[in-house]
């Protein structure tokens, strides 16, 4: 019987954590701004803040595991990758240009 509690209050805490972290990308007053904020090859949405998971990076190998908290913004949609020298949205071809 004690096993079976916790396995129902360990479901019942990881339901809990799944609806606070969707509540932290829902949108905001200012979401239409930095929606249009967005650059040429940029989408906004809501990207995990684990290094090497929010977008594909010049030279950054993605690499996992990813956490599960949202970070809003302008993000390089796709196969485009973010060049740090100009912080464009590029082809992975023109990383290096």
């Amino acid at each position: 019987m004690a096993g079976s509690s916790h396995i129902f209050f360990a479901l019942w805490l990881a339901a809990i954590v799944l609806v606070l972290s969707a509540r932290r990308c829902e949108g905001t007053q200012d979401e239409e701004e930095m929606k249009k904020s967005c650059k040429p090859g940029e989408t906004f949405g809501c990207k995990s803040g684990s290094p090497g998971c929010g977008e594909n990076t010049c030279g950054v190998e993605r690499r996992g595991p990813c956490s599960l908290d949202c970070h809003q913004g302008c993000w390089c949609r796709g196969k485009m990758y973010r060049r740090k020298r100009d912080n464009k949205c590029v082809p992975k071809h023109e990383c290096l240009l």
